[in-house]
């Protein structure tokens, strides 16, 4: 029976990522080692740590793995990114999937040592091929994006699909995204639709944001206007920016009722404190008209202001043309919080 295992996100400066969000545990493990995983779930992780020791250093594969996972994450003992990949890789040479994908994303990321892309692959498919659902996927994603393998339609389809078919929502999403177009292979919107549905009511909530688009497009098929706004605000309540933005639109242009100006300022309000250019690109808007908010210049020029450091022309357009609504001393406190609120960004390690 599979054992789900939490990941949390971590904190080295090469390791600000999350790994993967479970993992599926399969394969033999000693009386030890289930004691010292059931700590581990139960977030007792110092106990984890004393009791899965002696069975890593007696080989055992499985708990090479757990120990190399809390040393990845910093779970019952400091986060060591180099001594988690030594006990992964001695897991993985022993042909244990769970730590072959582990190892594999750590090299696709350069965790605790060199990037390998390849080398990664290699062991993707090692993994995979035991019926690792977790390592199809990043399999998959590897022959979809070209990287450690030569960009492959078909085989990143056939990949996905072990994995979708197993309950993989990031392979489900990534997947129906695929077959929504003919990009690489022939579309299948029906099935597509169908994987959709499946990720999105696990709470994947790019996969939410995905299926409400097609069902207010009918593009796989089913036009359901209702049920779309439905997954897109599920979607925007998980914190996803891109539904928030999504969501804000629709309020404006009053789908299915009449503009609430209001709801969509709201909307965009949270995705643009995550610092979404097109969400604060339409903040700047509301402000510079009046539109669901107090008509404020300085709003308008501040939300103007961060967009257009992303990168966002109509942005900066709209920043000059607010310029000449101001005065020198409210320009200077407008800068001060465009200054302010960037840096705070940086520093909190949101991407600006």
């Amino acid at each position: 029976m599979g054992h789900m295992v939490p990941f949390g996100r971590t904190r080295g400066a090469a390791a600000a990522i999350v790994i993967l969000a479970s993992l599926i545990l399969s394969g033999p493990a000693a009386a030890g080692f289930g004691e010292a995983f059931e700590l581990y779930v139960a977030e007792e992780f110092d106990k984890a740590r004393r009791l899965v020791e002696p069975d890593a250093e007696r080989g055992n594969p499985a708990a090479q793995w757990l120990l190399g996972t809390m040393y990845l994450l910093g779970r019952g003992t400091d986060e060591n990114p180099k001594a988690a990949r030594a006990w992964l890789e001695k897991s993985a040479s022993s042909n244990y999937p769970p730590a072959q994908a582990v190892l594999g994303r750590m090299y696709e990321q350069g965790i605790g040592g060199d990037r390998d892309a390849e080398e990664a692959h290699i062991l993707y498919r090692m993994s995979a091929e035991q019926g690792y659902a977790d390592a199809a996927y990043l399999l998959g994603r590897q022959y979809y994006r070209g990287e450690g393998v030569r960009k492959d339609g078909k085989q990143a389809i056939r990949w996905l699909t072990i994995a979708a078919d197993d309950g993989n929502a990031d392979a489900q999403y990534l997947g129906a995204r695929i077959l929504l177009t003919d990009e690489i292979v022939r579309s299948n919107p029906e099935q597509a639709a169908t994987w959709l549905a499946d990720a999105a009511r696990t709470g994947h909530a790019a996969a939410q944001l995905l299926y409400g688009n097609t069902l207010m497009l009918g593009l796989a098929g089913d036009y359901d206007p209702t049920a779309a706004l439905d997954w897109i605000e599920k979607a925007a309540n998980t914190g996803l920016a891109e539904a928030q933005l999504r969501l804000g639109d629709l309020y404006n242009i009053g789908f299915q009722s009449k503009p609430d100006f209001k709801q969509a300022y709201e909307w965009w309000t949270r995705a643009a404190t995550q610092a979404d250019a097109a969400a604060q690109l339409r903040l700047a808007r509301a402000h510079s008209k009046g539109a669901g908010t107090k008509e404020d210049p300085i709003a308008a020029y501040v939300w103007a202001s961060l967009s257009a450091l992303q990168g966002n022309e109509d942005a900066f357009e709209l920043r000059k043309r607010i310029l000449s609504r101001l005065t020198p001393e409210e320009i200077e406190k407008a800068d001060r919080m465009v200054e302010s609120r960037f840096k705070g960004r940086a520093n909190a390690g949101g991407e600006s």
